[in-house]
């Protein structure tokens, strides 16, 4: 019997010890909410600490300015001058692909790259180009201060592209922003200048080519009619055919008789006739070159191709709606979102030392209790 009960105490006395352990490991509020009064020096001290790390960073920080500028497409009438009926069939260019060159333009990684070798100087004063550094170690770096911003059909009632600039002087910034817009609308410009210039030249070219096709042949078909027409004058002569020997109503469908039939007069008419165009002609602006067929035109578009001249100051491929300003405020540091954000992570901080500490007595104090 004895043993039995030894056997029941055991258990009691397991039982017991299994829930002191349990009871040991639960979270009691009350009893965090006392460690952390107890150990609250150590809650602010982290608060502090993380809060005064952030203001140090704060006004230490050199401060970012952004700059953008809003491009939008031009009217008609900035490309009328580009767009005149002497140029019809050789060069045209619409409002839409107007907008697209100088979307491309403000894109093209090649005209920042020139933009940033013409603006090298100004760029090492700035303290934004690296002279121990490539030129294309350079580009990248102040590439990624770039930033572009496409409109959406589906979102925005207007069609715009906005280019920005991020920089540590605003005015410098909103200057050289304002600077590339500029340089990369004109030299896409420039480019499309080129192209015009080069379609008219091919047109010149290929318009002065067929007049002097028509000039030979021309030339070509009145010696000829000239020689067809002495001979048949010999041979009239020489057979006494003065008058033709038909009328134009003995003459049936294709049949035609040979030349000297329609008379010495006649042909004596038609050759003097031939040898005095160029007289007849004189007061004329293309004299003899008159009786040519179609030369006369081709001639006068030559000649308005030439004299063409085009003010390009009156072209423009987009409107730069919105310039870049100087910005009042840096967008970096934001001084608000970052002493907000200190002042949570020192909480958190604070209130995760304060309990290590706590525990890290309790632990001690047990710990001297079981010694003693």
């Amino acid at each position: 019997m004895s043993k039995e009960v030894e056997v029941n105490q055991q258990v009691v006395d397991a039982e017991y010890n299994r829930r002191d352990r349990y009871h040991d490991d639960e979270i009691n509020l009350f009893d965090l909410i006392q460690d952390l009064n107890l150990q609250k020096r150590w809650f602010f001290l982290s608060l502090a600490s993380v809060v005064l790390l952030a203001l140090a960073y704060i006004f230490t920080a050199t401060p970012i300015y952004s700059v953008a500028s809003v491009i939008k497409p031009v009217t008609e009438k900035r490309l009328a001058e580009i767009n005149v009926p002497q140029l019809k069939g050789i060069f045209s260019i619409d409002v839409d692909q107007a907008f697209d060159h100088g979307r491309q333009a403000l894109l093209s990684k090649e005209y920042r790259s020139d933009f940033m070798k013409t603006q090298q100087e100004v760029l090492i004063a700035a303290g934004l180009y690296d002279e121990g550094l490539s030129s294309g170690q350079n580009f990248a770096r102040l590439d990624k201060m770039f930033t572009a911003k496409l409109s959406n059909e589906k979102k925005d009632d207007e069609v715009y592209i906005s280019i920005s600039f991020e920089g540590k002087d605003p005015e410098f910034t909103a200057e050289f922003l304002n600077g590339y817009v500029a340089y990369a609308l004109n030299r896409r410009l420039l480019e499309i200048q080129d192209t015009l210039n080069i379609k008219r030249e091919a047109r010149i070219k290929k318009l002065d080519y067929d007049s002097s096709l028509m000039r030979e042949k021309y030339y070509t078909q009145k010696i000829r009619r000239s020689l067809q027409l002495n001979e048949a004058l010999g041979i009239a002569n020489a057979v006494g055919q003065l008058d033709p020997v038909y009328s134009k109503s003995d003459i049936l469908g294709s049949f035609k008789p040979p030349l000297y039939m329609y008379g010495a007069k006649a042909l004596k008419a038609e050759e003097d006739a031939l040898n005095g165009r160029s007289d007849l002609a004189k007061n004329h602006p293309l004299g003899e070159e008159h009786f040519i067929a179609g030369l006369p035109e081709i001639l006068f578009e030559m000649e308005e191709l030439k004299n063409l001249e085009i003010d390009y100051r009156k072209v423009a491929l987009a409107n730069v709606d919105e310039p870049a300003l100087v910005p009042e405020a840096p967008i970096k540091p934001k001084k608000a979102l970052i002493l907000a954000l200190a002042i949570v992570a020192g909480g958190f901080l604070g209130l995760m030392v304060a309990l290590v500490v706590s525990s890290y007595k309790r632990y001690l104090e047990n710990k001297a209790k079981k010694t003693a």
